[in-house]
Parts: structure tokens; sequence; C-alpha cells
């Protein structure tokens, strides 16, 4: 029992080839997935380094803009865009108006949201109806005479002068919704902020973008857009606290976000400066579209990696365990037939004592039954044969025992062949001599046919006669 405990122990175990494939496919799937965080991490450091030269040359663009704006006089052909501004609100203003009257609290509203100094309707005549703030009207009767005349339909006094910061400009257009005219007036500096908008916006725009840059914007130290690659959204302010803390930082800085709306976003912001002017932050915003396929592809592979190294790893495995059971086998027969032996030879010293001590008895029995048949015989005739008959059978009988007891030393002993050159022909002729005398009795004849040639044999002569002797 012990042994084949032993031996069940040692063999090849499916437990131990699960723990073994689970720990390394713990090892290859970690390994895989640092892979992938590495390569993805790779991928968006490109795109990191892209938009910090992106926005190294937007900021010099900006700044190259500002400065001739500031440098007065040259507008840097951005007259007609700030002119077609302004008169995008005043036909969105008289959008409103026809649909419904503006009341006071509209035009304050709107004069906020747009950064002009205020708005005035006037009727076909030229006379003031409603404004706000209240404040006298347009101080120029050119321009309303122009109008009124009905000899131009849009009428302004923008950059006919050098802009003065605390001078009022107008633009006014002919109502298209109705009868009369709208008018709005801008301070000097809005003017000029208006400028400084547009040069921001062309900065931005005159570098073609990549199909996967989802948009470029510019903000102010408040998070208002200045410029954006989607004009509607300039003049929306952001309230994101990772945008503020770029305005804290000159570092780039970056971060992959998911909006509200629309696909997954890597953002890059970097803070900028201008002399005498407010710092700001310039934004660029990636599509993951352009990453994603590729992270899928390397996915994949990292997947089908895991997947060969496992299998690969659980067949040596498992060649290394079948190579290693067969080693374990040859040295556990090795083992069985060591203590087999030692068993043998055990049994054997056991029973070359006990029939040494059960011989010796034996013999002082053979020898004593002897003398009682030499010498003790009764006298009468009768008795004697049958006193000699009993002696007979319990002599026949000690030699039975004794055969057995050999029989047995014989089978305990290990079998060692003591082989030698023999003739065949002296053995068979010695096993006659010692059957002849009971063939006879028993009317068997004994014949014995040898070629003369027999060559010598190698054998072990008393095995092969004891063998013999066994079948005759």
């Amino acid at each position: 029992m012990f042994w084949s405990r032993k031996r069940s122990s040692r063999n090849f175990s499916p437990i131990y080839l699960a723990i073994f494939s689970g720990i390394i496919l713990i090892l290859l799937t970690v390994n895989g997935l640092l892979e992938i965080n590495r390569t993805e991490k790779g991928f968006y450091l490109l795109l990191e380094k892209e938009a910090a030269a992106l926005i190294q040359h937007f900021e010099k663009n900006i700044q190259e803009a500002l400065h001739s704006l500031k440098s007065g006089g040259n507008f840097l052909g951005m007259e007609e865009w700030v002119a077609e501004h302004l008169l995008e609100i005043l036909y969105r203003i008289d959008q409103w108006e026809s649909e419904k009257p503006l009341i006071p609290s509209d035009l304050q509203s709107l004069v906020h949201q747009y950064s002009i100094a205020s708005i005035q309707l006037f009727d076909s005549k030229g006379f003031l109806l409603r404004s706000w703030p209240v404040s006298p009207p347009i101080q120029s009767p050119f321009l309303l005479r122009r109008m009124t005349e009905r000899r131009q339909s849009v009428a302004f006094d923008l950059f006919e002068k050098p802009l003065s910061d605390e001078a009022l400009y107008t633009i006014a257009i002919e109502r298209k919704k109705g009868d009369g005219i709208i008018a709005i007036r801008l301070y000097g500096r809005q003017v000029k902020d208006l400028l400084r908008q547009f040069a921001i916006q062309r900065a931005i725009s005159e570098i073609s973008l990549r199909e996967t840059i989802l948009f470029v914007s510019v903000l102010d130290t408040h998070l208002i857009n200045l410029a954006h690659t989607d004009p509607s959204l300039i003049g929306r302010k952001e309230g994101d606290s990772f945008l503020a803390s770029g305005l804290q930082r000159k570092e780039l800085l970056s971060r992959l976000y998911r909006p509200l709306k629309g696909e997954e976003v890597f953002e890059v912001i970097k803070s900028f400066s201008i002399p005498d002017q407010p710092s700001g932050l310039i934004r660029i915003g990636y599509s993951s579209a352009e990453v994603r396929p590729l992270i899928r592809q390397i996915k994949k592979s990292v997947a089908l990696s895991i997947f060969f190294s496992l299998l690969l790893g659980i067949s040596a495995t498992i060649l290394i365990w079948a190579n290693q059971n067969r080693h374990l086998r040859k040295m556990k027969d090795l083992e069985d037939r060591i203590q087999l032996a030692e068993r043998l030879s055990s049994l054997g010293h056991l029973a070359a004592g006990v029939a040494h001590e059960i011989r010796n008895p034996l013999n002082a029995m053979s020898m004593g039954l002897q003398r009682l048949k030499r010498e003790f015989g009764p006298e009468e005739k009768r008795k004697r044969e049958e006193y000699l008959t009993f002696l007979e059978v319990i002599l026949k009988e000690i030699r039975r025992v004794d055969d057995i007891i050999e029989q047995f030393l014989s089978l305990a002993r290990p079998f060692d062949l003591n082989r030698r050159e023999g003739s065949l022909g002296d053995l068979l002729n010695h096993l006659l001599t010692l059957f002849q005398e009971e063939a006879h009795r028993k009317g068997i004849t004994l014949l014995l046919d040898l070629t003369p040639d027999l060559p010598l044999l190698l054998i072990d002569g008393e095995k092969l006669t004891q063998a013999l002797i066994n079948i005759m």
C-alpha cells in the first residue's frame, strides 16, 4: 500500500497542469495589457508631439497678427470680416423684430450678448423708435439721409478714420422684414476687440488640418472662445476645471474624454502669453478614430500571442512531465525489483534457517528409524513384515517432507544459473542410470538415442538435471 500511494502521488496530475496554465495565462494577460497600454500611450504621445508643434505655430501666428494690429493702421484685410459679422447681427435683429417687436429688455440682452455699445430702431423717415441704452440718435445725419432717401440699404462709418477707444462707430441697414432702419453702434475699443478676435480666428484658420483634428480653439483668461474652427462656438464660455488648470501651468496638458454628445476626444491644451495682453489657452482636439483601429489590431495581436504562447507553454509542460513520468516509472520499477529481491533474500535466509531446524530432527528421526529397522525388529515373521512396512511408510513420509523443504528452499532462493560447457550425452546417461532400476521395477524400458557428434553446450548441469528429473 505504501509503494502504490507513493507512485500515484508522483504521477502527472491534471490539477498541476491547470494551476500552471492559470499562472502562465495570468502572466501573459498582465504582460499583454501592459503592452497594449504602452502602445496606446505611445500613439497618444505622438499626437501630443504633433499638437505641440501646431500650438507653437498657432501661437506665433497669433502674436504676429496682434502685433500688426497694435502697430496701427494695418487691419490685415479683416475689415470685411468685421463688417460681415456686424451685418449678420443686424439681420438677426431684423428677423427677431419681425417675429415679435423687441422691448428694451430684449435690446439690453442683445447688447450684452454681442458686446456692442447700443442698438437703435428707426422708422422709414429716420425718427428713433426704440433703443438701448437710451442715448442720442446717430450723430451723423448723412448716414440716415442716405438710407431714408433709399440711395443705399447699408451705411457705416467704420474704418473711415483711425480707431479711437472712446469714439462711437455706426453700421446700419434697411430692414428687409419691415419698414425702417436698424443701427448698431460700437466703441473703438469694441471694434479693436473684434479685429483682435478675427485676427486670432484667421491665425488658426490659415493652416490646413488633418481630418482627425476635430477642433482648434483659442480661449481667453475667462475661458471664453475667442476663436474656434466652429464659428458658432465663438463667444461661448467653457466651464471645464481641466481647462482652468491649464491656465495656471506652462507645460502641455492632455486628456482623453468623451463629451455628452459625440465621439471620444483626445485633447491637448497649452497656455500662451501675448505681450501686453492677458494670457489664454490654445486647445486642439483629436478624434480617437485614428487610434482606436490600431489599438484594436494590437489587442487582436496580443490575444493571439497569448493564445499561442499559452498553447506552447502547456505543450512544453506536458512533454516535460511526460518525460519526467517516464523516468519516474523506470525508477519505480527499479525500486520494486530491489524491494522484491530484498524480500526474496530475506525469505531465503528465513527459509534456510527454518529448513535447517526442521532437517535436524528429521535426520535424527530417519537415523533412529533405520536403527529400529536394523536392530529392533520382532522375531515373529508376520509381525516383522508389518513392522517393516510401517517403518518404510514413516521413512517415506520423512523423505517426502524433506523433498517439500527442498522445493521450498529452491523457490525462496534467487534463481541464478551457473552455466558451463558440458556434454548433454553425459547428463542423459546419468539420468538413465539413475532411473533404470525404478523403471525396471515398473516394467518400463528406457532407451537413449544420441547423435555421436553432439556439440558441447553452455548449461547449468545441476539445474537442468533437476528439471529433467521432475519431468521424468
